[in-house]
């Protein structure tokens, strides 16, 4: 074997080859995920007070790691393409006999992970069932565990043990937990070359790769064991409350249907009345539930510091799962999805949408940068925040996602600003911008400075639907953001899906 990198382009499709089988293998794993959980676990986490919270806080782990599983495998996809490419072109190169075939190039669509969310109205916690005499016991418990409660805990149990058995499946798949140690051996691949310097950009991204996959598979292990345990917890729970509600039931001289042991709520059963304190009985069934929630637990699951309606909730039941790990690497596996793949100088999988004219480095793109940053709003003048728009326009153009050639949107009838562009389409489009470090397009003094309140998710998605409201598009600057802020801000664009394609990065 060479010892040198342009000699060995058989090793670098072998490498492509594993990336694309990996990537196919990953997809398989996660398919049946996504099936159940787009499909059959809306609303499972309830609403109550704790159950919300919960859900809330699942619903953001659970998209981070399904998104960056589908970032890891389309990231494996389009490297795959890279590093075919890398080795046709040395084998070009150097005239190798004998010649790779040429590799082939397939688009790589962008891949959104929307999921329903796990918070839904179950109802109370209890449900009435048929039987002579309920109703007023029925009525007047419910009152009573909204007055103490708000809601008893009321996730969907046969949702949620779906929910659980999906995760489960995923987590333990040979695929998700062999990933990391699949692509080390691809990183062994390249031990035999003696010149390191020349590997170091594609061991980078092949270890970005494999601790991308560590993260999944980790994260997968706490998803499953922390949707398990809500599972349990809130089968467990309620079995509790059913005990102690019987008994009161039963010592109150209330006949249970049929002679079965159960009480008049989702826990089965039917009750008849045979006394009359149906109040005292009540709030007798309500101390016993609170001592009983504040056991269980499902309690401690959910963080509450009390058995209350507005009790506070801290809420540490998926501190295991590497959130801010999966938003970092989720932003560099986007990185290696948009690489591009250029064979004998062909920029395979975008043919037709680059030229000279937005290719950054030519005489004409500066042209065009100069042309498109004269601002009609400020008389035509063009300044650094105006290049960077341009240069955000241009990048789009050049990338396919908006149809060229884009031109400077001028004024509108009355003076109004009418975005930044116009495509050849019609549309037309704005360019925003959330940092929170102060661009590089400002003064050296000050760039790279962190902003002491960078905005909000609400003032993010409020300024976003302002520009949609005005007929434009928005195109996002991503100048002085950090990874972590592009990773929170493209999983808050995914998260509406009434926004595709007309928020573009």
């Amino acid at each position: 074997m060479g010892d040198d990198l342009k000699m060995d382009w058989q090793l670098y499709y072998e490498a492509a080859a594993k990336c694309h089988e990996l990537a196919n293998n990953l997809r398989a794993a996660d398919k049946p995920l996504h099936g159940v959980i787009k499909n059959d676990c809306a609303g499972m986490a309830g609403d109550a007070n704790g159950c919300r919270q919960w859900g809330t806080k699942y619903n953001q782990v659970a998209q981070q790691t399904m998104q960056t599983c589908t970032n890891l495998a389309d990231a494996l996809t389009n490297y795959g393409y890279v590093l075919s490419a890398m080795g046709y072109n040395y084998a070009v190169a150097n005239n190798s006999n004998p010649m790779p075939e040429r590799p082939t190039v397939n688009p790589l669509p962008e891949y959104k992970v929307a999921i329903p969310s796990s918070v839904g109205d179950n109802g109370p916690g209890v449900h009435e069932k048929d039987g002579a005499g309920i109703k007023e016991f029925y009525d007047k418990l419910v009152d009573k565990i909204g007055e103490e409660f708000g809601k008893l805990p009321n996730g969907d149990t046969d949702k949620l043990s779906k929910a659980s058995t999906a995760w489960r499946t995923f987590a333990d798949h040979a695929t998700i937990t062999g990933a990391a140690g699949q692509l080390t051996s691809i990183i062994g691949l390249f031990d035999d070359v003696v010149d390191k310097k020349n590997l170091e950009l594609v061991l980078g991204n092949l270890t970005t790769l494999r601790d991308s996959a560590g993260q999944v598979a980790l994260a997968a292990q706490n998803l499953a064991t922390s949707v398990a345990e809500f599972h349990t917890g809130t089968v467990d729970a309620r079995k509790t409350f059913e005990a102690e509600i019987n008994t009161l039931v039963i010592g109150a001289g209330i006949a249970v249907a049929l002679g079965v042991v159960a009480a008049a709520f989702s826990f089965g059963g039917s009750l008849a009345v045979s006394g009359g304190a149906v109040v005292g009985l009540v709030a007798n069934t309500i101390n016993a539930i609170r001592t009983a929630y504040t056991a269980s637990r499902l309690y401690r699951i959910v963080g509450l510091t009390a058995a209350t309606a507005t009790a506070a909730v801290v809420l540490t039941h998926f501190d295991k799962v590497p959130s801010e790990a999966l938003l970092d690497l989720s932003a560099k596996l986007t990185a290696i999805i948009g690489m591009r793949v250029f064979i004998d100088g062909v920029d395979e999988a975008r043919p037709g949408s680059s030229n000279a004219s937005n290719t950054p480095g030519t005489t004409e793109y500066q042209k065009r940068v100069e042309e498109l940053a004269q601002d009609p709003s400020k008389n035509g003048k063009v300044n650094p925040q105006s290049r960077r728009e341009a240069e955000v326009g241009l990048g789009l153009e050049n990338s396919g996602a908006v149809e060229g050639p884009l031109t400077r949107a001028p004024l509108g009838a009355n003076g109004e600003d009418q975005g930044e562009f116009i495509d050849a389409s019609g549309k037309r489009w704005d360019v925003k911008s959330s940092p929170d470090v102060i661009p590089d397009y400002r003064p050296a003094e000050v760039a790279g400075k962190p902003i002491p309140n960078p905005q909000t998710d609400q003032e993010f998605t409020e300024m976003i639907e302002d520009s949609i409201a005005d007929g434009e598009g928005v195109m996002i600057d991503q100048s002085g953001m950090t990874p972590a802020r592009i990773a929170r801000l493209k999983q808050l664009v995914e998260s509406h899906p009434e926004w595709q394609g007309k928020v573009l990065w």
